[in-house]
């Protein structure tokens, strides 16, 4: 009896040290050998891409929009003309009335004039012929025109109206010229023809 307890012992106590005792390491099949390399190769073909940089893409360059334009008007300024500066239409004059000079009354001979005439001596001082042409100013007895002829050196004494005149001479000679001058003949006076000039005896000193 004892004999089989020991036995019975014996072999629970192998067995427990049996079940305790480390497994042998399983050997993996090829197809497990297979599955373990792809997965390792797609992992590392994921850890690359995601190493790689992405490039950053540039946005789409953008076109300048055309503005329109529209046409400026330009304003028509308006001018006005004042009144004064208007210009004026040229009067019609009728065919049946025609303008003659012969009706200005300066253009009489001095000889019509009324009123007090004075004594003036002319005097050629030029080696020249003097044509000499007197054009006398508007007074309360009218206006004229007249005209005295001397020879080289010579003097001629004529009767004239009171009044102021414009002189114009013509020499011809030696020495052409056309001497002009302005003065009024109030008193009996002689006045010298020059070339250029003429000048009256009160201014003389």
């Amino acid at each position: 009896m004892k004999r089989s307890m020991f036995v019975f012992l014996s072999l629970l106590v192998i067995a427990a040290l049996s079940a305790c005792a480390p497994k042998g390491t399983p050997t993996p099949s090829v197809a497990d050998l297979q599955s373990i390399a792809m997965a390792n190769a797609q992992t590392q073909i994921a850890l690359t891409a995601a190493s790689i940089p992405t490039a950053t893409q540039l946005p789409p360059t953008l076109e300048p929009t055309p503005i329109p334009v529209l046409p400026t008007e330009i304003p028509q300024e308006v001018i006005v003309v004042p009144p004064e500066l208007a210009p004026v239409a040229p009067l019609a004059i009728p065919e049946d009335v025609s303008v003659s000079s012969d009706e200005n009354p300066c253009n009489e001979p001095l000889s019509k004039m009324k009123g007090p005439h004075v004594e003036v001596t002319f005097s050629n001082k030029t080696k020249g012929n003097v044509s000499l042409y007197l054009y006398s100013y508007t007074n309360v007895f009218g206006c004229g025109v007249g005209d005295v002829t001397l020879a080289p050196s010579e003097s001629v004494t004529t009767s004239v109206p009171k009044a102021c005149y414009d002189f114009y001479g013509w020499i011809s000679g030696p020495k052409d010229s056309t001497p002009a001058s302005y003065g009024c003949l109030n008193f009996d006076q002689t006045v010298n023809v020059r070339q250029d000039d003429l000048v009256f005896t009160d201014q003389i000193q």
